[in-house]
């Protein structure tokens, strides 16, 4: 959410942000981001909504000193903060629900649950018919994750600026930007497999490297060698925070993993299938819709709080990105 600084109480830091929603916020000076400087009444700020209307995670995105503006630009440069870009992702996932999973629904459960539905009569049959279902539900949920990351940050970013997406919108971004994100996603997966195949750090590094290339390639519409490039640009300086949030995430998906596969287990399955099909026609599906979901929004949010760490809070090419 942004807002503008409506009251500051020089004595307790407290005061109230009027958002630009209209409503009043309440924060206290705690709730303020330590890179930025005391509140001042009429100040431009992006904030996180709390219960009962309290201002979070304060952000200034027009300080009223010069004391740490860009002498070329005069933008307000903040710090990278890995809790914010969490916050956010999560925030996102629940503001746009409907489009998030909607989308993720029939780009990637459905095409996961034909190919699911495939490997289950594999293990009885191993008829045609059966690898016909794993191959086409394959290719069907490799092609929906590509337009899916479309989707997602399409809506995210908006989001992020307090601009509603319908479901038309991002999904016609989403078409739109097949083809980019399938290129990206070709050069950049040879580049990490090679990387990994080299005693795993380089794939490591260049993961982290390349960890936003895709919303540059959707947000900024650029080619796909320019993408990677920029990636490599917005993330120097925050690589490591970078790396810990993908171990972060990694983790979350272990664990989901994890559920899934004790699930398995407690119905007689082993730890990564099911026997039973009707099971894996349920749990494969939710799991794709899932981490395609997090991991395009989290990604999405990574991107948002490396411009804004980098470049300056909300800088307006980005706010009228999809105008």
């Amino acid at each position: 959410m942004r807002g503008q600084v409506l009251t500051v109480d020089g004595v307790t830091g407290e005061g109230a942000i009027v958002g630009d929603d209209g409503a009043r916020y309440r924060y206290a000076a705690a709730d303020v981001h330590p890179s930025s400087s005391p509140l001042e009444v009429g100040q431009r700020v992006d904030f996180v909504v709390g219960e009962a209307r309290q201002a979070r995670e304060i952000f200034v995105m027009q300080p009223g000193a010069p004391r740490g503006e860009s002498p070329s630009t005069g933008v307000r440069r903040g710090a990278f903060d890995l809790g914010r870009v969490i916050q956010r992702t999560f925030t996102s996932i629940s503001q746009n629900a409907a489009v998030f999973f909607g989308a993720a629904v029939m780009l990637v459960g459905i095409p996961s649950a034909l190919a699911a539905f495939g490997q289950g009569d594999l293990m009885t049959t191993a008829s045609g018919s059966s690898f016909l279902f794993v191959a086409f539900g394959t290719v069907l949920y490799l092609v929906g994750l590509y337009i899916l990351q479309g989707v997602v940050v399409k809506a995210a970013v908006n989001g992020f600026h307090d601009k509603s997406t319908s479901f038309g919108d991002a999904f016609n971004v989403g078409i739109q930007m097949f083809l980019p994100l399938l290129g990206l996603g070709i050069v950049a997966g040879l580049g990490m497999v090679l990387g990994y195949a080299l005693l795993i750090v380089p794939g490591v590094i260049l993961t982290v490297l390349w960890s936003v290339a895709a919303p540059a390639v959707v947000v900024e519409k650029r080619g796909i060698m320019e993408s990677l490039q920029r990636s490599r640009d917005l993330t120097r300086g925050y690589r490591w925070p970078v790396f810990g949030l993908l171990v972060i995430y990694l983790l979350l998906s272990w664990i989901v993993g994890g559920a899934i596969g004790g699930l398995n287990l407690a119905l007689g399955g082993s730890f990564d299938a099911s026997p039973n099909l009707g099971l894996n026609l349920i749990t494969t599906p939710i799991m794709n819709i899932v981490s395609g979901v997090v991991a395009s929004a989290g990604v999405a949010a990574l991107y948002y709080e490396l411009r804004t760490a980098k470049e300056g809070a909300g800088p307006e090419d980005l706010a009228s990105v999809f105008d």
